[in-house]
């Protein structure tokens, strides 16, 4: 993967892309949508910020809380709609709890996969998924993912749950969790702190790595 100065790193995904968590102030814990102040602490700080400072690029947030897997999709398509992408970019989307609003969705998971990825195909994008795996609970050919999608079978709550228990140090938000000690999840519930975010966009940067590195041997 060749970045020019001309890149940028464009981010898409719900909360855990938009920094939900950073915030020490207690008040914010669970809304969704707190005052300027917080929003701009939160996607300031979020892992785009980590991996942009690795890749010494710019980037843009453009994770929303409480967004579901659709929602992504429509922003990215407005993005593309409008012409706000470059060849020169690199984008980043992180999947959603795939079944985050099923009453109204109008596609599945596997659906909105492949409907991401043929509009992102003429672009540098790669697909991680952020707490749930998309694919988790679907009757899937797990050889027919695209290529861009990054350990569909693991997840950023993964990475930070692995990276607890080894160090034990403190990796959601306000310091809430000690160790991990099971592998229950409760949909919004928990959220990174910035040392997780931090460590969110290592796994990332690694990963990105080690993909291009394997493509490269293969051709």
């Amino acid at each position: 993967m060749e970045l020019s100065i001309n890149s940028r790193l464009l981010c898409f995904g719900d909360s855990w892309t938009a920094g939900h968590g950073i915030e020490a102030d207690t008040r914010w814990e669970m809304d969704a949508y707190p005052p300027q102040f917080i929003v701009k602490l939160r996607e300031g700080n979020s892992w785009p910020r980590w991996l942009s400072n690795k890749y010494d690029i710019p980037f843009v947030n453009m994770g929303g809380c409480g967004w579901g897997n659709e929602w992504i999709y429509d922003s990215i398509k407005e993005c593309i709609d409008n012409e706000m992408f470059s060849k020169d970019d690199l984008i980043i989307v992180s999947f959603s709890y795939p079944y985050r609003y099923h009453d109204k969705n109008k596609y599945g998971p596997v659906e909105i996969l492949f409907k991401l990825y043929e509009i992102l195909k003429p672009y540098n994008h790669y697909f991680f998924n952020a707490f749930y795996p998309l694919l988790k609970d679907e009757d899937f050919d797990m050889s027919m993912i695209p290529h861009t999608f990054i350990n569909p079978e693991y997840s950023y709550s993964d990475v930070l749950i692995k990276h607890e228990k080894k160090t034990r140090e403190f990796v959601w938000q306000q310091n809430k969790r000690k160790v991990w000690t099971d592998n229950r999840f409760s949909e919004g519930h928990y959220h990174p702190n910035l040392n997780g975010y931090k460590i969110i966009s290592e796994y990332i940067y690694s990963e990105i790595i080690n993909h291009n590195n394997v493509k490269n041997k293969i051709i």
